[in-house]
């Protein structure tokens, strides 16, 4: 069933989630938010720049795999979303028989954890339908539009004021 612009919105309003299972864990994955389009981008962009030949897809692609790690990350961002990928806990420890106890703050590269499942878990093609299924909720066609129409109110403003001038004496 095809979802109209109105459920779409009503479900990015909501913060309705969709769920998806990777390696027995259940992840909730939330509409998607422009950081996370620009996060993805940003990683797509480190991705190789090869142009592959059909006919010699196996060794093509043993070339350039080293290189395919961030799939991983751009996979675990596109779950988790811009804001889920790090997360800061207060870690109490207890020492001397808990007479002293002394905090700290621990960052989580949740990121990084999650592309590590990814790359180690997932088959090529269980990694594809993940990615494309993630992909299509990007609305990366409002995203397009939305920069395109910047993009050319920007080319249409004047760079500079034009000034004329004259010959003395004129």
């Amino acid at each position: 069933m095809k979802k109209t612009t109105e459920s779409r919105v009503a479900d990015t309003i909501l913060e309705r989630t969709q769920e998806i299972k990777l390696n027995g864990q259940t992840y909730q994955v939330a509409p998607p938010t422009t950081a996370t389009l620009i996060l993805v981008s940003e990683l797509v962009a480190t991705l190789p720049a090869v142009k592959l030949d059909p006919g010699n897809v196996f060794s093509e692609t043993i070339l350039i795999a080293p290189e395919c790690k961030p799939l991983g990350e751009i996979v675990a961002v596109l779950i988790l979303g811009a804001k889920n990928i790090k997360q800061t806990k207060t870690v109490v420890k207890r020492r001397f028989f808990g007479l002293i106890t002394e905090t700290t703050e621990v960052t989580i590269d949740k990121q990084a954890e999650l592309a590590h499942t990814i790359l180690n878990e997932l088959s090529p093609r269980e990694l594809y339908e993940l990615t494309t299924q993630l992909l299509t909720k990007m609305e990366i066609a409002d995203f397009f539009a939305l920069t395109t129409s910047l993009t050319e109110i920007n080319l249409m403003k004047p760079t500079r004021e034009v000034v004329k001038t004259t010959a003395s004496g004129q």
